[in-house]
């Protein structure tokens, strides 16, 4: 069972909106360059390696293509970033 909430694309807008949010696109770097909806790219490789990057923040939307690698992703962050709220984008970008 995930310990982070899942929401729909319709849902991103408003989200997006309140303060202290990001979203992270967790597509490799030539996916998030070839087509991306906003946010900052990090791989799923190099999450460990930038969580300070997102300390900042209170909310975090993890998204992906499809939502797997973006499930794996939010799954980490939730025991990393306890502190946060993670959502993940449930259906992905596409």
């Amino acid at each position: 069972m995930p310990d982070f909430k899942e929401i729909l694309q319709q849902d991103l807008e408003a989200t997006l909106n309140k303060p202290k949010t990001l979203l992270v696109d967790v597509r490799e770097v030539w996916e998030f360059a070839d087509f991306n909806i906003g946010g900052i790219n990090i791989p799923p490789h190099e999450i460990t390696e930038r969580l300070d990057e997102l300390r900042d923040y209170d909310t975090i939307i993890v998204a992906c293509s499809n939502g797997t690698r973006s499930s794996i992703v939010a799954r980490l962050l939730t025991k990393k970033l306890s502190d946060k709220e993670i959502l993940h984008l449930e259906e992905g970008i596409f």
